[in-house]
């Protein structure tokens, strides 16, 4: 699936994701980016909504495998199971997450559990901002559950 047509089924199937104007999915098949301007996601103070902030990492999560699943043929539901989420900073710029696959013994035991139980879970962190300096860093638990 392209990126384009991704990001557009985002927009119809979560509509979250059209309000907040993500704008981007990066996938290189090892890390994914999700983009969204900071104008349509501010809070009072004139910086990153924390909603929107911890949504667009939560997203992020959700999107790297769904893609990974899609690109090897597996249907299967992914939801955020367990997530702990640190504000680090005041966001004062777009939002730009970054996620990376785990190590390929990580995703190999993800994927025989999955195919074997129909269900596993593959932890994940992911950081909003500058990957040097970030201002929110997630790390969590997503489940998959095969159809």
């Amino acid at each position: 699936m392209q990126q384009s047509e991704f990001l557009s089924w985002l927009h119809a199937e979560i509509p979250l994701t059209a309000a907040m104007q993500i704008d981007s999915v990066d996938f290189d098949g090892q890390t994914l980016s999700l983009h969204a301007p900071l104008a349509p996601n501010l809070n009072d103070k004139g910086t990153g909504f924390a909603g929107s902030t911890s949504g667009l990492a939560t997203l992020s999560g959700w999107c790297i495998i769904t893609l990974w699943l899609h690109a090897r043929g597996i249907d299967a539901d992914v939801m955020i199971a367990r997530s702990e989420v640190e504000y680090l900073a005041p966001l004062t710029e777009d939002l730009k997450t970054s996620v990376s696959l785990p190590e390929r013994e990580v995703l190999a035991t993800f994927e025989t559990r999955l195919k074997q139980r129909g269900r596993a879970k593959l932890p994940l962190t992911v950081f909003l901002g500058s990957p040097v300096s970030p201002v929110l860093k997630l790390t969590g638990d997503y489940a998959a559950r095969v159809r």
